[in-house]
């Protein structure tokens, strides 16, 4: 084994965070950031996990197997997913298949690295067999979370995921990731985004319209396959009777007990929906869009086992993906692991406190109400102390929040704050100041 290699791990196997240099390319494996005469740019996640691995090979061929069973452990991807990264990766560095400079094909047999690497710097960093922690200082660990050197695994808790829609806890991102180029496209997709966040049933038809006019510019366009189905699943889910007003679902747990998913109709919308986001795999396995857009439509047929791998490999691409977090701890919950839940309830709320600055829009609501659901959480568990500190941080990013404001006075009239909770209320208007305390 080179140095190179060697020098990557301590005498006990602890990992080290590794500076490499690769031909005429220095690669930062702690940042992902490599730095040539061409200039500076960073490697997409699974791009520097598919590299550190044929560093780590030292030169010997690794088989296409066993670059699926690496990077995308219990994912159903195309046969064609390990080629099309490689293409990726070569493209980053500038080389080729046709004069490799850097990564050989080698026919039926896989692909080795042919450019010599030389160890640079070499720091000691985490073990790999130890809980992960979101980059933020002092977020909570997600159960059943790790890491190993460069990827991460999200691994079985026994329970499935399912997808919370509508406004009881979350109602599904935006579908934008990396828009169309420009123009008519652009703009189309924007504005079927925009409808579909709405949770209405008129936006979600404007919604379905939309997406179709993308893809009938650009057919194979990945955001614009997830968010179509995104749109059909929600129909299906949320609206049985055509939006007539009779029956609405909000939560996948209560639609699925209904039963009308697996009406003739609403169960053709669900196989074009999963169809569509299988479409949109096959463009970008990596794309946490369609991962997602594959889970809800995976769990709106029963198919969870499905929908598990489909969430595992989102959160190797995007670990701190809150939306994904909250959709776990759901399910955790519907499978009665609510200790479990809990916890991941938090990393949820810790990622969106992240996010918050750059995606303000799709933020603001969305962490308030989960912030209150955390509390009642910690309520129902017979924790008034921590329950009462999520309903006052609730209020600090939302002052008046009406569920967050007659929770606390809630708990301040059981604590015997009787005139704490009577000023509370009192801040609410006649509108929301109904059984505030509760059950007074």
């Amino acid at each position: 084994m080179s140095p190179a290699v060697a020098e990557t791990r301590m005498p006990n196997g602890t990992e080290v965070a590794a500076v490499w240099q690769l031909g005429s390319w220095q690669v930062d494996a702690s940042t992902g950031e490599i730095r040539g005469e061409a200039g500076a740019a960073r490697l997409e996640p699974k791009l520097l996990d598919l590299l550190r691995l044929l560093i780590e090979a030292d030169g010997a061929v690794v088989s296409q197997a066993q670059l699926l069973q690496q990077l995308w452990p219990d994912v159903i991807v195309g046969e064609d997913t390990v080629a099309r990264a490689v293409s990726r990766l070569r493209r980053a560095l500038g080389d080729s298949a046709r004069d490799a400079q850097y990564i050989e094909t080698l026919p039926k047999r896989g692909y080795r690295l042919i450019s010599p690497v030389r160890l640079i710097e070499a720091t000691s960093s985490v073990d790999g067999s130890a809980a992960v922690q979101p980059d933020a200082p002092g977020a909570p660990v997600v159960p059943g979370i790790t890491r190993r050197p460069g990827v991460w695994l999200a691994v079985g808790l026994g329970v499935v995921l399912a997808i919370v829609i509508g406004l009881a806890i979350y109602g599904g991102d935006p579908v934008t990731e990396s828009g169309p180029t420009g123009g008519a496209e652009s703009e189309l997709l924007a504005r079927a985004d925009d409808h579909y966040g709405q949770y209405h049933y008129a936006d979600n038809e404007a919604a379905l319209q939309l997406y179709e006019r993308v893809l009938v510019l650009r057919p194979s366009h990945p955001p614009a396959l997830a968010g179509l189905a995104n749109a059909l699943v929600q129909k299906a889910m949320r609206w049985p009777d055509g939006g007539s007003g009779e029956r609405e679902f909000r939560q996948l747990g209560e639609a699925l007990k209904a039963g009308h998913l697996r009406e003739p109709a609403n169960a053709r919308l669900l196989a074009r929906a999963k169809g569509l986001a299988l479409q949109a795999l096959e463009q970008d396995p990596d794309s946490t869009i369609a991962l997602r857009a594959f889970g809800l439509a995976a769990s709106a047929q029963g198919d969870f086992d499905a929908a598990l791998a489909a969430y595992r490999h989102a959160l190797t691409v995007d670990p701190d993906a809150w939306g994904v977090l909250i959709n776990l701890a759901d399910v955790l919950e519907i499978t009665g692991h609510p200790e479990q839940a809990l916890p991941v309830f938090e990393a949820a709320f810790a990622a969106m406190e992240r996010a918050y600055a750059r995606e303000p829009a799709r933020i603001r609501g969305w962490d308030a109400a989960l912030g209150v659901l955390i509390g009642d959480r910690h309520w129902q568990r017979g924790d008034g102390l921590q329950a009462e500190a999520w309903y006052r941080r609730v209020l600090r990013i939302a002052p008046l929040h009406p569920a967050a404001t007659r929770a606390l006075a809630g708990v301040l009239q059981v604590q015997g704050d009787a005139a704490g909770a009577a000023q509370l209320c009192a801040s609410l208007d006649s509108t929301e100041s109904a059984d505030c305390p509760p059950g007074q």
